[in-house]
């Protein structure tokens, strides 16, 4: 006698999966639980919108992209670069212009000089290093140091300010304070998968495709977690027994076999010795805690008329005095770290539009400001560089907000002096829950 299993009795024995966070992580995790044959799921979201630190606003002509706007390693090693070729975007992406350097005191630097450096800076960059204890500050600044000594003297002024903004910029790369605070070890786990790519204005519409390909009611937005209890023996409707149990804000319990949590780090930092019943292990509460999460702010200034010339794609400003021994941010010198402004291009799709990048504290700082704040000291600032006293304000100013955002708390993860990168795999690791035998043992909380 053979026995049949009906497709509502198999939908019955599928685990049943609650996905945490409706990030790109969060996103992807489900679709391929779909594509795994996992119907069970649920995919819940604490904001009103999905996509996490890939978010966008109306300025200008269109929409821009608030959070992530490059792919770090355009080849198809990279799964974001593949889901930017799965979805055709690649064709819409825009050619880099050219790069103007300027000083503080409002000469230009040579570009081709500035090139040759940044070309020099990068190859530091791919020095890589494993069980130093130093930090990537130190051994940028010895490298640099190294770089300018080989250039003549009447070019070393120029050479050693450009390799102190190159330094400066590598904040951007973190979202630290300071480059003494970086680990210069956690180099060696990133995996260089080919050039960047700025894919201003099209990083939002992969979340967008990666929404529309789960049904409406796997997705549920503005849906909170207040705690989640992850090793019980919880009864649902049906007498079945589930070993996880997530509580929401609104009063609403979900029940599930498996967890899988793709909320920020900057969250975790913030809620991790409340959030979890019973609580996570002493090294995975070290994880959190040794690991930092740095922040980054995009300024968008949008002007009537633009200020610069029509193949510029960016925009550096130099102080002469800047060192490359000691690269770090300052809350009271706010706009010495305001030096690098990108070019939303084309200017067809979106007008005239300057985006300044800032990290670490300063970014936290500018987050406070008002618009007219940060509109007159930018363009002071600009006037100042460019040597230009008829730069004019701009028409239309916005600051993101990720480090005030209850649900982000920042913008980047990065390692620090002195911790391994395997903190992050310990994080990772699986919680197995133990207090529900009717259920195959497994992994019930996953934390990415």
């Amino acid at each position: 006698m053979s026995v049949v299993v009906g497709k509502e009795d198999a939908v019955l024995q599928q685990p049943r999966i609650v996905v945490i966070g409706a990030g790109v992580a969060g996103l992807c995790a489900a679709t391929k639980l779909r594509e795994l044959g996992f119907t069970q799921l649920v995919l819940i979201e604490a904001s009103g919108t999905a996509g996490g630190r890939i978010a966008k606003t109306n300025i200008g002509k269109g929409w821009v992209d608030t959070g992530a706007q490059y792919i770090h390693g355009a080849s198809t090693e990279n799964p974001v670069y593949r889901l930017f070729k799965k979805s055709a975007l690649l064709s819409q992406v825009s050619e880099e212009g050219k790069s103007m350097f300027y000083r503080h005191s409002g000469r230009k630097v040579n570009e081709d000089l500035a090139e040759r450096v940044n070309e020099a800076a990068e190859r530091i960059t791919r020095l890589r290093s494993s069980n130093s204890g130093r930090s990537f500050g130190e051994h940028f600044a010895e490298q640099a140091y190294s770089v300018s000594e080989s250039w003549q003297d009447e070019e070393k002024k120029d050479v050693q300010s450009v390799l102190a903004l190159f330094g400066k910029e590598l904040l951007l790369d973190t979202g630290a304070t300071d480059l003494h605070k970086v680990s210069l070890d956690s180099w060696q786990y990133y995996i260089n998968m080919g050039d960047d790519l700025n894919v201003e204005g099209l990083m939002f519409q992969i979340v967008e495709d990666l929404v529309e390909e789960l049904p409406k009611e796997q997705l549920v937005l503005n849906k909170a977690v207040s705690k989640i209890e992850w090793d019980g023996a919880f009864s649902g409707a049906e007498g079945q027994g589930f070993p996880v149990r997530v509580l929401c804000e609104d009063g609403e319990v979900l029940l599930a076999d498996h967890v899988i949590i793709t909320i920020s780090l900057g969250c975790l930092k913030d809620q991790a010795a409340t959030f979890f019943n019973p609580s996570l292990s002493l090294e995975k509460m070290e994880a959190i805690n040794k690991l930092r999460f740095g922040n980054i702010a995009k300024i968008f200034l949008e002007y009537d008329q633009a200020f610069w010339d029509s193949d510029v794609s960016r925009i550096s400003l130099i102080w002469d005095d800047d060192s490359v021994a000691s690269i770090s941010t300052s809350t009271a010198e706010w706009l010495r770290h305001l030096q690098l402004f990108t070019v939303m291009r084309p200017k067809e799709k979106f007008g005239n539009v300057l985006i300044g990048w800032c990290p670490g504290h300063v970014a936290d700082l500018v987050e406070t400001l008002t618009e007219e704040e940060l509109s007159t000291a930018i363009t002071q600032h600009l006037r100042l560089f460019t040597g230009n006293p008829a730069i004019p304000l701009p028409r239309t100013v916005h600051c993101t907000q990720w480090s005030a955002n209850n649900f982000v708390r920042g913008s980047y993860t990065f390692l620090p002096v002195g911790v391994d990168g395997n903190v992050m795999d310990v994080l990772a690791q699986p919680l197995l829950g133990t207090k529900n035998p009717s259920k195959v043992e497994g992994a019930s909380l996953h934390i990415y």
